[in-house]
């Protein structure tokens, strides 16, 4: 599966072309589903992890839990997988943005 949000954040151009107040792409609910299904096919063989991961979703969309709890959960949900950090982070207002460990960092 080739998408926009394999191994970087969505690019200029694609998706909507708007610009939310932060500057940031206004992204689709296309760009959702694709992101959705990279979650997917990333936890393709850890089933409980993107389980988890629809659960935090349809959680936050029910109400039940806030943008600080999303962020918490899918920062440890999503550990030591960047790529899925990045893509997750574009759907993110900036000043939920998880921050990412430098390179070198052997925690990642």
């Amino acid at each position: 599966m080739s998408s926009r949000f394999e191994g970087s954040i969505p690019s200029a151009g694609e998706g909507s072309g708007q610009r939310t107040t932060d500057g940031k792409e206004k992204l689709t609910t296309e760009d959702a589903l694709t992101f959705v299904e990279c979650v997917g096919a990333r936890f393709l063989f850890e089933t409980e992890k993107y389980e988890e991961f629809l659960l935090v979703m349809r959680d936050f969309r029910n109400g039940s839990i806030d943008m600080r709890g999303v962020v918490s959960k899918i920062e440890e949900l999503f550990k030591g997988n960047q790529n899925l950090i990045v893509g997750f982070n574009a759907f993110l207002p900036k000043q939920y943005e998880i921050v990412l460990p430098p390179k070198d960092d052997p925690q990642q």
